[in-house]
């Protein structure tokens, strides 16, 4: 009979490090009970590596060790380096604040207002250099940089003032004057001239009442006449011109008074849009005078054109022993103030013309009457018929008109024109 002995032992184990060399396999089974790790190149479990993937949430913000981000904000770089090399690159050209380091040699200094400035595309630049001239002309300038210099810019506006001021002389030398102000009395014929409001160049409409009349009814106003017109006593048509003149363009109507008038002053003034106290200009108007003299006129000598600066007289035209005198004031008595044109009234056998030139530039004031107009230049006009070394400022025009019933001719005005030499 056999014996069986059966032998029991058991055996210790205890820990301590196992070194594997060459190749180990673990056909295919798994290695369980792993620590996590520690060093970098520690075999890592599921876990670990399942919870650290999945804390990343995608996010830039969630990365370490990220390189700097520039907000457009400069004061986001304040205590930064300011050179390439300071961010780690070598053998780089510096952009830095001091001679040796910055480009070019040049200082470049950014106030936090510069940098508030830029941000808002208000800064300046300077201490460019400029790829053009302006002085050089179009061409040059079509490919002008998206930077220039005080000094350019001031030069293109000097070179463009003076083409300017040349096209301007071209201009003048085609049309050498400008009228500033007109009158033709194109009203309804028969109305009064009190607040009318036509023409051109004027600062509001007729006014007729004058501090020179004592009192201001239908009696002293003005009235819109035309050949048609049909009135009694020194009105009737035959004493009347048909208030025309060789190249001079008229409408038709013209100024006057009715046959209640007589013996009666009548005042109307207009005010201009400006005061005119420089330069070169002409004040001209069409005009029948009243041809009785002065002795048989006793209760209508008042027939004047005059020239106003608000209410004070400062030129008069008027008749006078048959002729047309030019004087500074109604009253005026004095040889330098007053001057005969020599020029004798033509009661109503046709209208009379003047001109008047005010020279600001030589102190003197020219009157010509009857002129031909075909070749009156305005530019440079021929010897007056009288002159007054004279100058003065106006911006009121006033008619003033007087006639006896069933005596002489009637005082009729038209065709007032301001113009202004260019």
């Amino acid at each position: 009979m056999k014996k069986i002995i059966f032998i029991l032992f058991s055996v210790a184990i205890y820990s301590q490090d196992i070194e594997f060399r060459g190749l180990v396999s673990a056909d295919n089974n798994q290695i369980k009970n792993l620590a996590d790790p520690t060093d970098e190149q520690d075999a890592v479990t599921k876990k670990y590596v399942d919870t650290n993937v999945n804390s990343f949430s995608g996010s830039y913000n969630d990365l370490v060790n990220t390189p700097l981000l520039f907000d457009g904000v400069f004061s986001s770089l304040n205590g930064l380096p300011t050179t390439i090399a300071g961010y780690g690159i070598s053998d780089a050209l510096a952009l830095g604040t001091t001679a040796t380091s910055a480009l070019a040699g040049n200082t470049t200094t950014i106030t936090s207002q510069q940098a508030s400035d830029i941000q808002t595309n208000n800064a300046k630049v300077s201490n460019i250099q400029p790829d053009w001239n302006a002085s050089s002309g179009e061409a040059v300038i079509i490919n002008k940089p998206n930077v220039y210099l005080k000094e350019d810019v001031d030069a293109l506006i000097s070179q463009l003032q003076s083409q300017i001021d040349d096209l301007r002389e071209r201009i003048q030398n085609l049309n050498p004057y400008s009228i500033i102000a007109h009158e033709g009395f194109e009203y309804d014929e028969g109305a009064t001239l009190y607040e009318k409001n036509g023409g051109s160049g004027w600062g509001g409409a007729w006014n007729n009442n004058n501090s020179n009349q004592n009192y201001f009814s239908i009696r002293n106003m003005h009235y819109i006449m035309n050949a048609s017109s049909s009135y009694g006593g020194v009105y009737t048509s035959g004493r009347r011109s048909a208030m025309t003149y060789p190249d001079l363009a008229t409408g038709g109507n013209y100024l006057g008074n009715d046959d209640q008038q007589t013996d009666v002053a009548c005042f109307s003034y207009r005010n201009l849009n400006e005061t005119i106290n420089s330069g070169v200009h002409y004040v001209q108007f069409l005009v029948q005078f009243n041809d009785f003299s002065d002795a048989d006129a006793s209760g209508a000598l008042n027939n004047y054109f005059i020239l106003n600066e608000d209410t004070s007289e400062k030129l008069v035209v008027r008749r006078k022993d048959g002729n047309i005198f030019m004087a500074k004031t109604k009253t005026s008595t004095d040889s330098v103030d007053i001057v005969d044109t020599g020029v004798a009234l033509k009661g109503s056998s046709e209208a009379q013309f003047v001109i008047i030139q005010i020279d600001f530039d030589n102190t003197k004031t020219s009157i010509w009457v009857d002129p031909e107009l075909s070749s009156f230049d305005y530019v440079n006009p021929g010897s007056p018929n009288a002159f007054l070394n004279y100058a003065f400022s106006f911006n009121r025009i006033t008619l003033v008109s007087q006639t006896k019933w069933d005596f002489g001719v009637p005082t009729l005005f038209d065709e007032i024109s301001v113009i202004m030499k260019n």
